[in-house]
């Protein structure tokens, strides 16, 4: 058994390199259930007898136990062993693999597998995010940052392939055992990560409960928009929060993180990326299909070089990272983000070009992604660091959930085929490249902030790494 040791000098005895191929694994496993499942949600309704609604939850269920676990599994980062919790959320994540497989006759039984699955998988990203920050040093953790951009982008991207392709030729149900591969990891894991001691502070359960209450109401509206009151409930639960947080003694989160105005410029510029992030896959398929007519098939085969090319660049991110810094990074990947966006708008007619555009836009996002993390790094507290991080990847996901529900609003709406620049008047192409035109803007918006947030002097950081 190893020594028991604060934080503070635990990266001394942690050999990163070697940790890094066991932390792409379970990066990959982590991120890949977010996607996995979309495709055979069509098995799934045909095999229950489900409305689209109702077979929406198998992916609704994940996405709020998600969501909620990075900043839980974050706060409980700044109080116990990583070691500890990582092997915890991995059998969890098991845990709901049995459950929904071994139980798939009941679809009850579906959506608690899914929801135990969505609680240990939280663990992975919330925590790796939590390893790469405290027990990296400055260089090493700008790279690794940049690798696993590449990685979740490459997740993401092949996640539907894996759920298309074991849905039609074995069965949906398969895809749960899938969350079973990261427990080859624990042994490492266990081996290798240091035995931190248990440090002070607690868990605000009350602050956790209205906090999950104003996530579950606002991704239950983002799929039902036509029950308001739920949005209502959001706002009330979530101004509970806040006053929570402000008056307990041991809050769940503390209040000092939200007067930075550094990590607040960081926290906007990440809803605004993933408000981007999730509207192009959601805008994209419905464009193509219902425009150009395309199939699924054609559609992954124009996706496909983007989501490539951000594995190979979110590597190149990295290091530019280490060596220029992460607002550099930052910069270059929210303008080409936006430049690509327009480029877009210009080739909608041209099924080529939009593929060929979609290769800068995916680099933008692994560039952003890079930039961005490293600089979260960089500016919250070592005493704040899970829950810093674990907040900032909850509020980028609610946001881009909310942006998809604001779009699919939107899109119902006539004036949207009204042309934003009468030159770009593109008949049936119009509403989807006024939706890109949008994204465009809140990409400069995005750059415009973090540049007179980091770009100047005097702004106050919580905490400045050395």
């Amino acid at each position: 058994m190893k020594k028991v040791m604060p934080y503070e000098t635990a990266s001394y005895q942690f050999n990163g390199r070697k940790a890094i191929p066991w932390i792409l694994f379970i990066m990959f496993f982590g991120v890949l259930n977010e996607t996995v499942f979309n495709l055979s949600t069509p098995k799934v309704a045909d095999q229950y007898d489900l409305s689209p609604a109702g077979v929406s939850w198998i992916i609704t269920v994940f996405v709020i136990t998600f969501s909620i676990g990075t900043v839980v599994y974050g706060k409980l980062a700044d109080m116990f062993s990583i070691r500890s919790l990582i092997t915890s959320g991995l059998f969890i994540y098991a845990l709901g693999a049995v459950v929904g497989f071994f139980l798939q006759h009941w679809y009850v039984a579906i959506l608690i597998g899914r929801a135990i699955q969505g609680v240990g998988a939280s663990a992975i990203p919330a925590l790796i995010m939590v390893v790469a920050a405290r027990y990296y040093k400055a260089a090493d953790r700008s790279k690794l940052f940049g690798v696993l951009a590449s990685t979740s982008s490459f997740a993401i991207g092949i996640g539907p392939v894996i759920g298309g392709i074991v849905s039609a030729y074995i069965h949906w149900s398969t895809l749960f055992l899938l969350s079973f591969f990261p427990l080859l990891s624990i042994r490492y894991f266990r081996r290798a990560f240091p035995v931190e001691a248990r440090r002070t502070g607690n868990l605000d359960i009350t602050g956790l409960l209205m906090l999950s209450i104003s996530v579950s109401a606002f991704v239950f509206w983002c799929t039902n928009p036509s029950m308001w009151w739920l949005i209502l409930l959001g706002i009330v639960a979530l101004f509970a929060f806040i006053w929570r947080i402000r008056t307990a003694a041991n809050p769940f989160v503390q209040p000092e993180l939200f007067k930075s105005w550094s990590y607040c410029a960081g926290l906007v510029t990440g809803m605004l990326l993933f408000v981007v992030m999730a509207g192009i896959p959601f805008i994209l398929p419905l464009f193509l299909s219902g425009v150009h007519a395309f199939d699924t098939d054609r559609i992954g085969f124009m996706l496909f070089p983007g989501t490539m090319s951000a594995v190979v660049f979110g590597t190149i991110a990295g290091r530019l990272t280490a060596s220029k810094g992460a607002n550099y990074v930052t910069y270059i990947g929210l303008l080409v983000v936006a430049a690509a966006l327009l480029g877009v708008v210009v080739m909608m007619t041209q099924w080529i070009g939009i593929t060929v555009m979609l290769i800068p836009l995916y680099i933008g996002f692994a560039f952003v992604q890079t930039g961005l993390w490293d600089k979260m790094a960089q500016v919250i507290p070592p005493e704040m660091m899970g829950v810093g991080m674990g907040f900032f990847t909850l509020a980028a996901q609610i946001f881009g959930a909310f942006g998809t529900a604001g779009i699919a609003q939107m899109m119902d709406h006539h004036w949207l085929s009204r042309p934003i620049i009468p030159l770009l008047d593109q008949g049936a192409s119009t509403s989807y490249g006024n939706l890109f035109i949008g994204f465009s803007a809140l990409m400069i918006i995005a750059w415009m902030l973090f540049y007179k947030t980091f770009a100047g002097k005097g702004r106050p950081v919580l905490h400045k790494r050395k």
